[in-house]
């Protein structure tokens, strides 16, 4: 049966994260998961896709502390926001989706509009603010956090594996596994296996698998450096792994039952769809 090989949990949208033994799963998905971002002036999300820098941010919770720390210094900022409920708020947008959120810390802004070097603003989604995943990846729609389109990002080793494997035939170096920025990580599942599971059970966990995960030119971005390695792995990706007009990597993974998760816990495939056309199984 799969297990679980690693959990990783990135609190600030877009930067590094790290990586528990065992941590809760909720609605959103991971406990604080990716429900910090940074906007900028007009309040839209900063990601990689348009500032790398980003990359050499990190972001780490213990003893009720949230931690950022970059190259320039670091902040500590506690956990829950203390006074949430009364502070002012200001509407910010991921996508097509605007909210309110909370500015949480006058210190990481200057920090980080430093190192950065834009001017940008640290936000904390509230557990008030309704945002929602779309209607296409299966109802009933869950809540979700400010990630990009799903509550938490499934990915196994042997697709890691077998991308590698293809890279290195063609001459190319290898990818780590960080450039894929997966929530749960499955070792033990044979290659292409994962686009076939529509409902897994981890632990009391129980998650839905709508669809596989779209991918873009973050994952040519070397996340120990910042710089772009690109084209590859997206050319590669692109050879065996499109769907209509996305290159697809991992699965998206919605939270039906919360429960919580540890490393080494069993994945039951609790439901199957027919079998996809086997493109992680296509020859190099």
């Amino acid at each position: 049966m799969p297990t679980v090989a690693s959990l990783h949990v990135y609190p600030l949208k877009g930067a590094a994260g790290f990586s528990p033994e065992s941590w809760p799963v909720e609605e959103r998905g991971l406990r604080h998961d990716r429900r910090f971002m940074l906007v900028d002036d007009s309040g839209k999300f900063i990601s990689q896709r348009g500032c790398r820098q980003l990359a050499l941010v990190r972001a780490t919770i213990g003893d009720a502390t949230l931690r950022i720390s970059c190259p320039l210094g670091d902040v500590a900022i506690p956990l829950p926001v203390s006074g949430s409920a009364a502070r002012t708020r200001i509407p910010v947008t991921v996508w097509d989706d605007t909210f309110e959120s909370v500015p949480v810390s006058p210190d990481a802004d200057a920090l980080l509009s430093d190192f950065l070097a834009q001017s940008c603003r640290l936000v904390w989604m509230p557990d008030d603010a309704d945002r929602f995943t779309p209607e296409h990846r299966a109802a009933p729609r869950r809540r979700v956090s400010l990630a990009d389109a799903a509550p938490v990002l499934l990915v196994t080793e042997a697709a890691l594996a077998d991308l590698n494997e293809r890279l290195e035939t063609n001459g190319d170096a290898s990818v780590p596994l960080n450039r894929f920025r997966a929530n749960i990580v499955v070792r033990g599942a044979d290659v292409g296996d994962d686009d076939e599971w529509t409902s897994i059970t981890i632990g009391a966990a129980q998650l839905r698998v709508p669809n596989a995960c779209g991918r873009c030119q973050v994952i040519t971005i070397d996340q120990s450096t910042a710089e772009p390695r690109g084209p590859e792995p997206l050319r590669t990706l692109a050879t065996y792994r499109r769907e209509g007009d996305q290159i697809t990597f991992g699965q998206h993974v919605l939270v039906d039952t919360a429960g919580t998760i540890g490393v080494g816990d069993d994945v039951e495939i609790t439901a199957r769809q027919r079998p996809r056309e086997a493109r992680s199984r296509s020859a190099p």
